[in-house]
């Protein structure tokens, strides 16, 4: 196959993307079922309307010349209010449950083969609302509100949405049957396995994936780059890479998934390593039991955007001001119990391998570090984690900061200064990842590191080095303001009950 095209320690540069080429026919479908959402939504409160009200869009008129009772008056007031604060109603009804349905993955179907129970979710998305409402209007007791006319729009928002989205899917099924908004699909790999997504394929349960060439599995690094690169130029309209392969060897999996982040191409692995990881945001695609781990062309997760970067500079910032009575505590309570500085300051890897000074609350004694290479020999983990389950060396200020983590509090420093991100892998010390820099493990770096990540909230520091890297490899190509939001809400789970943590 020739020599290797892409050299293995080739810098990654996001802004040097190729177009990914589903690009379109994903972008179109995520928008349709957007829209789908709120045609349901709109749909809802104008049946609502005509259940509650019929036709007429201002009684008032009908009792013109003469006076009103305030009962009366009232009544005859309703469909008025209702037809002109129907805007208002609709802006946050709208928003809260597009928010909550793409926390829930409804607009994400383009990365799982199975499709999203549809029916569940929205139960549970206008459920959450209904009794949202409900208490408001209960607490408020606000005589301008009929009670069962907000709760009747989410009643029948369930199947207004259902049938505008089973609608839009049946137009979809047969644009795709005409060969449209469909994902061309290179298949690698050979087997009973690879043969079953293939017949999958010709089937056309894929949803969307259509496997347009096969090749046999690589069995080097080298091999895995030549191959993508040569099938690519064959073939430039590839938008996945199908790996379905039990015996491929990790160096030639690892190269095939650099080689598609690289060529911005979405990327389907069957992997059995998964079987021993949690991951709660892995939408749960198996075959014959393995999952199929999805990990999303990066072209959209590495997009540039100074304004997620202002957002969460600013956020720490503001956050700083009312952290910092707490701030002032922990390092009273530290300097009061041992000597030495309050903050521990250790260079650490960030974006790009660019090192910088990571600040956090010192939970060890002043000589911590010289001690270190005594305990190696009973190092719990693996790879370039440390972790004892009894460190000698934490003091007991240190034990309580590491379970509620106020130990990382400092770090929103970090994260005002643009080093760091709310949401990120975990920069680990310059010593012990850079062994791993040039390896798949390194691929970790290629986003901003975070003050918290998905390994924490599979696990803290229960999850061992090569699972870490494989949970973040997987955040850093599938990354996105919703998946930073369900992280965030389940690190605030594990930090109250403090599962994994020591």
């Amino acid at each position: 196959m020739g020599r290797d095209p892409i050299p293995p320690d080739a810098p990654f540069d996001p802004r040097a993307l190729p177009p990914y080429p589903a690009e379109r026919a994903v972008s179109r479908i995520r928008w349709l079922h957007v829209l789908d959402d709120v045609l349901g939504l709109c749909a809802a409160y104008a049946l609502t309307y005509l259940v509650r009200f019929g036709l007429d869009l201002d009684p008032l008129y009908h009792f013109v010349g003469r006076p009103l009772g305030d009962a009366e008056l009232a009544l005859a007031r309703y469909p008025v209010f209702y037809v002109q604060n129907a805007w208002w109603y609709l802006l946050c009804f709208g928003a809260f449950l597009l928010f909550v349905h793409a926390v829930l993955g409804l607009y994400d179907g383009h990365l799982r083969l199975r499709h999203t129970p549809l029916v569940w979710n929205l139960l549970l998305s206008n459920g959450a609302l209904f009794l949202l409402v409900a208490a408001a209007l209960y607490f408020r007791k606000n005589s301008w509100h009929m009670r069962g006319f907000l709760p009747l729009v989410l009643i029948l928002n369930v199947p207004c949405t259902y049938l505008a989205r089973r609608l839009t899917n049946a137009w979809i099924a047969s644009m795709r049957r005409r060969g449209r908004l469909i994902q061309r699909t290179l298949l690698v790999g050979a087997g009973r396995d690879a043969d079953e997504i293939e017949r999958w394929s010709d089937e056309g349960s894929m949803k969307g994936y259509r496997v347009v060439d096969r090749v046999p599995a690589p069995r080097t690094a080298a091999a895995a780059r030549a191959l993508l690169a040569e099938r690519l130029a064959a073939n430039p309209g590839i938008a996945a890479v199908f790996v379905v392969d039990a015996d491929i060897p990790p160096a030639a999996l690892a190269a095939l998934l650099d080689a598609a982040r690289r060529a911005n191409r979405a990327c389907v692995v069957q992997s059995a390593r998964f079987l021993r990881l949690h991951n709660p945001f892995h939408f749960g695609d198996t075959l014959r039991g393995i999952p199929l781990v999805h990990y999303a062309a990066p072209g959209s997760a590495y997009a540039p955007s100074r304004l997620r970067d202002l957002a969460s500079r600013a956020l720490a910032a503001a956050l700083l001001v009312p952290a910092s009575p707490v701030l002032l505590l922990c390092a009273l309570a530290i300097r009061l119990e041992t000597p030495g500085p309050a903050l521990f300051v250790q260079e650490r890897y960030g974006l790009g391998n660019r090192k910088f000074r990571m600040l956090k609350f010192r939970t060890m004694v002043a000589d911590a570090e010289s001690r270190l290479a005594a305990l190696r020999s009973r190092n719990e983990t693996d790879g370039a984690l440390f972790k004892l389950h009894d460190d000698p060396r934490v003091t007991r200020v240190g034990h309580f900061l590491r379970r509620t983590s106020l130990d990382e509090l400092p770090q929103l420093v970090n994260i005002a200064r643009g080093e760091m991100r709310f949401v990120g892998p975990r920069p680990l010390p310059c010593e012990d990842i850079e062994p791993y820099l040039s390896s798949w493990q390194g691929f970790r770096q290629t986003v901003p590191p975070g003050l918290t990540c998905i390994w924490q909230v599979s696990g803290r520091s229960d999850v061992g080095f090569e699972a870490m890297a494989m949970l973040d490899n997987w955040y850093a190509l599938n990354r996105s303001w919703v998946l930073d939001i369900r992280i965030l809400a389940r690190t605030l789970w594990s930090v109250v009950f403090g599962a994994g943590a020591y």
